[in-house]
């Protein structure tokens, strides 16, 4: 009997331990929360990017309802309005989007609890929080990294922001 208790214990303890790693699924309590502070000094880099340019900020949550808020005032603090109910695909492709970024960056760079509102002041970058597996991590991205702004790129373009570069005749 005391075999199978040790096997049972090995087996939970086996399963705890893979449940905290990142799933091949989009978890049912998967959000995401973006902010891009550009700063007064980088406004070509965005360009570069082809980012809707500018400050904002993007809140997808477990619901798959999509927020986002564009321009002065849009950062982390920022709790933006209702723009759209995402579509179950449209969820997975997010999800899928985050999951490689968190697989296969390594530019990863981990911010700690209260930091990134410390951060926010002159700093320009892309801050990514993710909850998945009730657990949150929260990342911060130079604006060149492109994974990131893969990211933007699809929340933007879900939020139905202009993402062409403007020219002018």
């Amino acid at each position: 009997m005391s075999l199978t208790l040790c096997t049972l214990i090995l087996a939970t303890c086996g399963c705890s331990s893979a449940s905290k790693g990142i799933p091949s699924h989009r978890p049912g309590d998967f959000r995401l929360g973006v902010v891009v502070m550009s700063g007064d000094q980088v406004g070509s880099a965005n360009q570069d990017l082809d980012l809707a340019g500018g400050d904002g900020r993007y809140i997808v949550d477990s619901s798959s309802v999509l927020r986002a808020s564009f321009g002065a005032g849009s950062t982390l603090d920022t709790f933006p309005g209702f723009t759209r109910r995402l579509t179950h695909d449209q969820m997975d492709a997010i999800w899928l989007m985050t999951k490689d970024l968190l697989e296969h960056n390594e530019h990863l760079d981990r911010l700690h609890a209260g930091q990134p509102q410390n951060m926010l002041g002159e700093q320009a970058g892309t801050i990514i929080e993710i909850h998945l597996n009730a657990h949150d991590e929260v990342y911060l991205f130079d604006l060149g990294d492109q994974q990131a702004a893969a990211i933007v790129d699809a929340l933007a373009a879900l939020a139905w922001v202009d993402t062409t570069p403007n020219t002018l005749p």
